[in-house]
């Protein structure tokens, strides 16, 4: 699971380009074959097999770095991987900015661009935030009923905050690239029962949660696992960390 791409940020979460370079071709040397989402649907669902090592590649929140950086990595050793992409902070064109405090994000046309690599799927349309719960704590928004201007949602009033938001999600994805994401991830990998019936009710067939473990048959398909790739680690390092995952 990746994020964003840069160099000389102290951020285990930030991976340079010329490390993430060293662990695709890791990858490659070492005989990983990198799949799609709907591939590992497939394959969980008795539907079809999977190659010899199968590895799926993962980004979130939909960075530019994805497309100026990584883009040309995955091309170069021929690696697919998905990106979840929080729909509203995607843009028409290189010349608007909906949200310039942030990280730059990508635009459509760069999405398509990608489309022989890389597969789109949800990040929310625009939940990537957190919302003080019932209890008191900040949660993840599409955790439960929430805080909304001091007052605290009903059940119904958050399900169907969040059941517009995933929906939402899937019809921008559509009208832009021609298909809708089957898959959601969830900010923070925060998620609840009612997250996950509102997800398979807005049509998704996945869910992806973050856990440094592998998926194996018979994992729940709307909390699936990624494992965590540390900005530092080696292509060496990385090997290990998925050969030595339960």
């Amino acid at each position: 699971m990746y994020h964003h791409l840069a160099e000389n940020i102290n951020n285990n979460t930030v991976i340079s380009p010329n490390n993430f370079e060293k662990q695709m071709r890791s990858l490659k040397e070492e005989g990983y074959h990198a799949i799609s989402v709907k591939e590992l649907h497939d394959y969980l669902t008795n539907q079809s097999k999977l190659p010899a090592k199968p590895i799926l590649i993962t980004f979130d929140d939909g960075y530019l770095s994805n497309y100026e950086m990584a883009y040309p990595i995955l091309k170069k050793y021929d690696i697919h991987a998905e990106i979840f992409v929080i729909a509203s902070r995607i843009v028409d064109t290189s010349k608007d900015f909906a949200y310039p405090h942030e990280i730059a994000k990508m635009n459509w046309d760069q999405l398509k661009e990608m489309q022989d690599y890389i597969t789109i799927q949800s990040h929310t349309w625009d939940s990537h935030y957190k919302l003080p719960s019932k209890f008191g704590r900040l949660n993840g928004a599409i955790y439960g009923p929430s805080y909304l201007n001091g007052q605290l949602e009903s059940q119904q009033q958050y399900e169907a905050r969040v059941r517009n938001d995933f929906i939402h999600s899937r019809k921008i994805i559509k009208e832009k690239l021609g298909y809708e994401p089957i898959a959601i991830s969830y900010p923070y990998g925060i998620q609840s029962a009612a997250t996950i019936k509102i997800a398979q009710e807005a049509g998704f067939k996945m869910g992806f949660v973050i856990q440094n473990k592998s998926v194996k048959k018979g994992d729940g398909l709307f909390t699936l696992s990624r494992i965590i790739v540390n900005g530092n680690d080696s292509g060496p390092d990385l090997i290990h960390k998925i050969n030595t995952m339960k």
